[in-house]
């Protein structure tokens, strides 16, 4: 026991530091896992420390080592069945269709031609040929579905026509290589061809079975936990039973244990809170501790010294060429012949050609069953791990991030300025945040003026994904507006008070790059952002707020809710910038819900010079140029103020007001460019709400 302990303990640190590694040079945390467990066997650390190696690993105590990766990878594969939505499979097209064909067929016939010059060199005599061939026929085309998604929501590929495709054909691929496993494994099991017969017709017997007496069971389960409105132990307890009988079934009919943890899965019932709170209830444990130490495991067995010459080497690359060949150039050429432009097809057939995890999966399968021998396991997994780590580099060269971007923002053309009203975006980070938002919005967007009409709002919640979503964050957008938590209260304030709203939610890991994206393609007049509780020591306006400040193509502004519900008396600092103008504006909009008053507060130096006469002659104009709507209920007042400490009087005259609507000015110590650099003393001591606004160079 201590010595299992010491082994695990060992195991997740190293697979942790590996993998952390990965992520800061860009590759997915699995490369650095599965280059972790290769560290830990024969192939280095034995190497470089042999009696440590010796006293942690002894061959007498990989045993139970084994049992607790095995039911690791027991629980991963039913994982892998649940976040195979039966809606990928339909509706994406002609090109998915052919490309996940092609990416299937043609990597397994070069896999299968490619062990007529490896049998000779690596298989002993009277070995037979065809569960070999069969075994890396089915090894060559297998993608690994978890990793590619992860991979596409990195890169917000996801929500792009290649994302699409790509998922679509990875779904495809891993239910395919999975059911051509399980023959490859009755093959290699079966004693004559009679066996082979009994096997498949038991398994088809078994598929049979699952789909029409399971998953009516599992749907009634599903109808169950949505009457409770949780997933209880005891619910969660008869699922692990259903995997651990299927997985016995399986491996009783001789098409391997796995096949039938996968199939529970596959077959569970998809788009509802029962998939998601079980997952959440078993990816943590099973991917941060049990596949560690599959992965130690594995490299345990993996003897990269076998590979003791020059020879073997080449052999090694020509693997790597012909499996690449095989998933890349096959899913290329098929995405091609399907009218995709030569990069677009191209992109799917690098990421296509992920294995991953799931490479090692069916490799481990394949040795334990000795139709792979130790010297092209090692090959073999060395060809997982490169095609693995190519994606990321060689994605970024063929479609690099500015390409879909662009593609993206050209989906919809822009329209002019008299054909459109003013919409506003508001990104909601949390729930109590979303009805104050909402509230500020409908009056920015409300009462029609004399050329246009009300405007448009569009709330948008960007869910980062965290790490049990690491392998199926390319699925999370099956989630409606209607179902994510931090929206609910928004659309019910909004249907409480008769708002239009139009909501949407999606992953995003570069939330500022999102919500400018979003306000690009809807092309929203201003983004309204609410202000949270800064980290520690950190600028108040800083992170996502000040990264959307600088790069949004639209005017931005920053609400810091203090108490706010509506706006009867608003307060506008004015220097003169353009910031200020946009200030004005605003609140041009708010007053012409008739129930609003405005407040212009001219600060100027309190020595009447010829400069402070002409900022005062330029106020005057600009708050006439604003305010000579007819539509306007209530009269703007302007007040003057002669200060030294510009900060202290707008600070002294806010207290009357509901709302402050002020321009980024270093006068305020709030920048345009580098929030933090100043005091912020505004948004810090400021006792009402406050609204900090930025206009967008090009609209100036």
């Amino acid at each position: 026991m201590v010595l299992l302990l010491c082994q695990i303990a060992v195991i997740l640190i190293v697979s942790r530091i590996v993998g952390v590694l990965a992520e800061r040079v860009g590759q997915p945390k699995v490369v650095g896992e599965m280059l972790a467990g290769i560290l830990l066997g024969p192939s280095l650390f034995q190497i470089v420390a042999p009696g440590t190696f010796d006293a942690l690993f002894p061959g007498s105590s990989l045993g139970s080592l084994n049992v607790l990766s095995q039911i690791g990878i027991i629980i991963f594969l039913f994982l892998i069945g649940l976040e195979l939505d039966p809606k990928l499979l339909r509706g994406r097209g002609h090109a998915a269709v052919v490309i996940s064909h092609t990416s299937i067929v043609f990597p397994m016939v070069l896999g299968f031609g490619l062990m007529f010059y490896l049998f000779p060199h690596h298989y002993a005599p009277g070995t037979p040929f065809l569960p070999v061939a069969l075994f890396m026929g089915a090894a060559m085309s297998v993608t690994a579905f978890p990793v590619l998604a992860r991979i596409l929501t990195e890169r917000n590929l996801h929500k792009t026509r290649i994302g699409a495709i790509a998922i679509t054909c990875a779904a495809v691929d891993d239910v395919t290589a999975w059911c051509l496993l399980a023959v490859v494994v009755a093959v290699a099991k079966a004693e004559s061809v009679g066996a082979v017969g009994w096997t498949i017709l038991l398994a088809c017997v078994y598929i049979a079975g699952m789909m029409f007496l399971v998953r009516p069971f599992l749907k009634r389960l599903q109808d169950v936990h949505d009457r409770q409105g949780r997933l209880g132990q005891d619910m969660v307890a008869l699922i692990l039973i259903l995997v651990l009988v299927s997985a016995l079934i399986t491996e009783w009919i001789g098409i391997h244990a796995l096949f039938g943890a996968f199939m529970i899965g596959a077959v569970m019932p998809k788009g509802g809170r029962f998939v998601r709170s079980l997952t959440e209830k078993l990816e943590d444990f099973t991917v941060v501790f049990l596949l560690p130490l599959f992965f130690a495991y594995t490299g345990l067995q993996t003897q990269i010294g076998l590979l003791n010459s020059v020879e073997l080497w080449l052999e090694a690359l020509l693997i790597i060429v012909v499996a690449c060949l095989g998933k890349f150039g096959g899913s290329t050429i098929a995405g091609k012949l399907c009218g995709l432009p030569w990069r677009e097809a191209s992109a799917i057939g690098t990421l296509m050609n992920t294995r991953g995890l799931m490479e090692l999966v069916i490799l481990k399968v394949g040795l334990d069953l000795g139709v792979i021998s130790p010297s092209v396991f090692a090959m073999m997994v060395i060809m997982a791990l490169v095609t693995t780590a190519l994606t990321t580099p060689v994605l970024s060269w063929v479609y690099p991030r500015r390409l879909f971007v662009q593609a993206s923002a050209a989906k919809t053309k822009p329209l002019l300025p008299h054909e459109k009203a003013f919409d506003v975006l508001i990104p909601v980070a949390f729930p109590r945040s979303g009805g104050p938002l909402l509230n500020l919005a409908n009056l920015l967007t409300g009462k029609p003026g004399p050329t246009g009409s009300g405007g448009n709002i569009v709330a948008l919640h960007l869910r980062r994904p965290v790490d049990r979503e690491a392998y199926r964050a390319g699925l999370d957008d099956t989630i409606t507006p209607a179902q994510d938590e931090s929206l609910e209260p928004l659309l019910e304030h909004a249907t409480e008070h008769n708002i239009s709203v139009s909501p949407m939610t999606f992953t995003s890991v570069d939330v500022a790059g999102d919500i400018t994206q979003v306000a690009q393609e809807k092309h929203t007049d201003l983004v309204l952002i609410g202000f949270h509780n800064p980290v520690f020591g950190k600028a108040l306006l800083g992170g996502t707020v000040a990264s959307v400040m600088r790069s949004a193509e639209t005017d931005v502004a920053v609400f810091i809710n203090r108490g706010f519900d509506t706006a009867t008396r608003v307060l506008v600092p004015f220097l003169g910038t353009s910031h200020d103008r946009l200030a004005l504006e605003l609140a041009g909009r708010i007053g012409r819900s008739g129930r609003t008053s405005v407040t212009v507060l001219h600060v100027v130096p309190p020595v009447a010079t010829t400069e402070s006469n002409a900022a005062r002659t330029g106020a005057r104009q600009a708050v006439n140029r604003v305010f000579s709507d007819p539509t306007q209920a209530n009269p703007v007042e302007i007040q003057t103020v002669e200060s030294d400490t510009p900060v202290s009087a707008v600070l002294d005259a806010a207290k009357d007001f509901d709302l402050v609507i002020i321009g980024v000015a270093e006068t305020w110590g709030l920048e345009a460019q580098l929030f933090g650099m100043r005091s912020e003393r505004i948004a810090r001591d400021c006792p009402t709400s406050l609204l900090i606004v930025r206009k967008y160079a090009a609209n100036v």
